[in-house]
């Protein structure tokens, strides 16, 4: 049932940690030993040209987004999307633990929020996506509604755990029974249902909207018509018997949701034109005279820009 992570651009912008330096008379000696030397030029000769190749475009990239859309970046939007990623890995220190155990640190984080923030304006100033539009957007999408869910699985190909349709109706109605009865929904929740994306959390789905979510038509349909906390008769998807509830409704500013529709807009423009990346790439790197003198990177940036490179 968990389908509502949102959907990742497909483009190649992760931050390298390799660093390209001359390496003309073997570079900086890494390691020594007896049996010999690690130097810089070892490591470059073992990556390989196509990888450093791709790393070299990849930093390139991230240069020239940054420095195109500086002035557009919300500084204020990445300040929040850095401190609720701290949050959810249970704090600064914490989150800069695990950052530092895969090779990163704080800024380098941060930096790749900016770098997916550049990229976003990037592609939907290529679509032709008008702060206008944006706005139409947000007029179908303002009110929102925070649902939770108790979802009771049916065995099938995807899920041989489940129960069968009749014993997962027959749990569901007894689950909807309890809570008619004055049982609290997000306890039973976490005793019952069996999307273990959510159930921990009392089947909290988050915030969303009819217009734009990612449920099946019969969630949708279901979850959309109840006002604020009521709860839904069993509803049948091709998931199972879920029982829903709209925990709280709001209309949100244009401000609160302008970064949401921006992303999801960029996304739709992909999902319309899977070359829409690849080409507006090109006109940047036109813009900034990007080239190089080494021939496998020229080669790659090229196919890249092709659309046929491998990420």
């Amino acid at each position: 049932m968990k389908k509502f992570k949102k959907a990742i651009l497909p483009v190649a912008l992760s931050i390298s940690v390799i660093g390209l330096a001359g390496c003309s008379s073997g570079g900086t000696k890494y390691i020594s030993s007896k049996a010999g030397d690690v130097t810089e030029k070892d490591i470059v000769e073992s990556i390989g040209a196509n990888q450093l190749s791709k790393a070299a475009t990849s930093m390139m990239i991230q240069k020239v987004l940054l420095d195109k859309y500086k002035n557009k970046i919300n500084e204020k939007v990445i300040d929040e999307q850095l401190n609720k990623a701290q949050e959810q890995y249970g704090g600064k220190d914490k989150f800069e633990q695990i950052l530092k155990q895969k090779g990163f640190t704080l800024d380098q984080y941060k930096d790749g929020l900016k770098v997916k923030a550049a990229q976003t304006i990037m592609i939907n100033e290529y679509a032709g996506i008008t702060e206008d539009k944006l706005k139409e957007s947000y007029e179908k999408n303002k009110h929102q509604y925070h649902l939770a869910h108790i979802l009771i699985s049916v065995k099938s190909s995807s899920n041989p755990n489940g129960l069968s349709d009749e014993e997962a109706k027959k749990k569901a109605e007894e689950v909807l029974k309890k809570i008619k009865d004055g049982g609290d929904f997000a306890t039973l929740a976490k005793e019952y249902s069996n999307d273990t994306g959510n159930a921990s959390n009392g089947g909290d789905l988050g915030w969303s909207s009819k217009e734009d979510n990612s449920y099946v038509s019969e969630f949708n349909n279901a979850a959309y018509a109840l006002n604020k906390d009521q709860v839904s008769d069993v509803v049948k998807t091709p998931f199972g018997y879920h029982i829903i509830k709209v925990l709280d409704t709001k209309d949100s500013s244009y401000d609160e949701l302008k970064t949401s529709l921006e992303e999801k807009a960029a996304e739709q423009a992909v999902k319309n034109d899977s070359t829409i990346v690849s080409k507006a790439l090109k006109k940047l790197f036109e813009e900034y005279n990007v080239k190089s003198d080494n021939s496998d990177v020229e080669a790659y940036i090229k196919s890249m820009l092709e659309g046929s490179s491998s990420n």
